[in-house]
């Protein structure tokens, strides 16, 4: 398998060909994406994006979410994809290597900026979507079957130049040089500005999208790209060999919680315990999260200054769950880092090294949950899946609840009501322009 054969299944794919879980999961990623997006529209990150981009004057081709502001496509896409990330509620996938990164933030902002630009049929927009989540999501395979665990960033900018180059209707030459170009300028943050630092840049997703989209309009104009990793000999290139065959969007995971993925587990885990045993919080003692060893240091600060500190915060999340029985962008905010009722509990938590969690990697984000109570009594699980994943899914119930309660916030409910019914019918939209009218402004 090499570059060329990337770029054919890229050139070949169509709506007509796809199967129907997957035509639906890749609408249920859409609408993921956008309600995470559009809850995000007041966050200062966006803001600060939304100000560099506007004031760049560039041609008037694609829209800022949430105020209107037309910019080149790649700038669009850069901008958005910030928006859709910054509350770490976007979706990821796990596989037997272990994570493969986060992509329904970087494919699909770059696919609907680039969407409008060419004034695409809903299908279109769909098709691009598959095309961007099939080739990031088997780069960050390969990536990781070679000892690499994929920074967010790295990988998705494959999956960004994916879709935009479907949506350009490139050639597979043009293909193969824009996945070049898009790997060639990739951004490659440290682990330690990343995982440590925890600021504004998420896993430099926004970057993703923006040279994704540009890889894909250099070719566009002839612009030559090198060989990728897809040409490499030390790269296992087999997750190549089912493009077209079997379907790697299905094993998205989509996130009940707006934390890193890594605080799942545990919320799922200390809300179920309090739930079955009816725990009063102020009769909890202690709360001991078991987690992999590798985990107990990086996860446990108690007073994040920040709310992208905040989100991998164990003991933060498990505050914020216990004072309002869930963690989404009304827990997760600047105005709260102080709030007592948060960290009078996340005082109680204490993570520890746990060996039957750290045996469940790297194929699973699990941990192990013990609540000791006042009156001595002692309650304790193990959550090996956390929610949302494949293995223990989110129902459809679920997730169109997540994105009304997101689009609510952004747009009320009159409006979040008439999005959802554009996005149920977004195969059958003659022009993706219908969908942007009603994402372009908030207020």
């Amino acid at each position: 398998m090499s570059t060329e054969d990337v770029a054919r299944f890229i050139a070949e794919a169509s709506f007509d060909r796809l199967p129907l879980d997957v035509i639906t999961q890749a609408k249920v990623a859409i609408r993921d994406t956008l309600g995470v997006a559009l809850a995000a529209h007041k966050d200062r990150a966006v803001q600060v994006a939304q100000r560099v981009a506007t004031a760049m004057n560039g041609r008037q081709e694609s829209t800022l979410m949430g105020i209107g502001v037309k910019v080149p496509c790649n700038i669009a896409a850069w901008v958005n994809a910030i928006m859709a990330t910054t509350l770490d509620m976007d979706d990821g996938a796990m596989g037997t290597a272990g994570h493969k990164g986060h992509f329904g933030g970087i494919v699909v902002p770059s696919s609907l900026a680039v969407a409008e630009r060419q004034n695409a049929t809903g299908k279109g927009l769909i098709e691009a979507v598959v095309v961007g989540y099939e080739v990031g999501l088997r780069t960050g395979w390969i990536m990781g079957k070679a000892g690499n665990i994929p920074i967010s960033g790295a990988v998705g900018v494959y999956g960004a130049a994916a879709a935009a180059v479907k949506l350009l209707g490139l050639s597979p030459k043009e293909i193969v040089d824009a996945l070049g170009i898009a790997e060639g300028h990739s951004p490659h943050p440290s682990w330690e500005t990343i995982f440590e630092q925890r600021g504004m840049v998420k896993e430099a997703m926004g970057w993703a999208a923006m040279t994704g989209v540009t890889g894909a309009l250099l070719a566009q104009e002839g612009f030559g790209g090198p060989r990728t990793i897809y040409d490499l000999p030390n790269y296992d290139k087999k997750p190549l060999g089912t493009l077209g065959k079997e379907w790697e969007i299905l094993g998205l995971y989509f996130k009940p919680y707006c934390a890193c993925r890594s605080c799942h587990a545990p919320l799922d885990g200390v809300l179920e315990l309090v739930q079955e045993h009816n725990l009063n919080v102020d009769d909890i003692l202690s709360i001991t999260v078991g987690v992999p060893a590798a985990l107990v240091e990086g996860f446990a600060k108690y007073r994040p200054a920040t709310i992208w500190q905040a989100q991998y915060s164990m003991p933060f999340t498990i505050g914020a769950a216990l004072a309002d029985k869930e963690v989404g962008p009304e827990q997760i905010v600047e105005s709260r880092l102080g709030d007592k009722a948060i960290l009078s509990v996340a005082d109680k938590v204490k993570l520890v090294a746990d060996p039957e969690v750290d045996g469940l990697r790297p194929g699973s984000m699990g941990a192990k949950v013990k609540i000791e109570t006042k009156g001595g009594r002692n309650f304790e699980t193990l959550i090996r899946y956390p929610r949302g994943e494949p293995q223990n899914p989110l129902n459809e119930e679920e997730l169109s609840g997540k994105f009304r309660k997101l689009a609510i916030m952004a747009m009320g409910a009159d409006r979040a009501e008439d999005l959802s019914k554009c996005l149920d019918r977004l195969e059958n939209l003659r022009s993706i322009n219908e969908l942007v009218d009603k994402i372009s402004y908030l207020g």
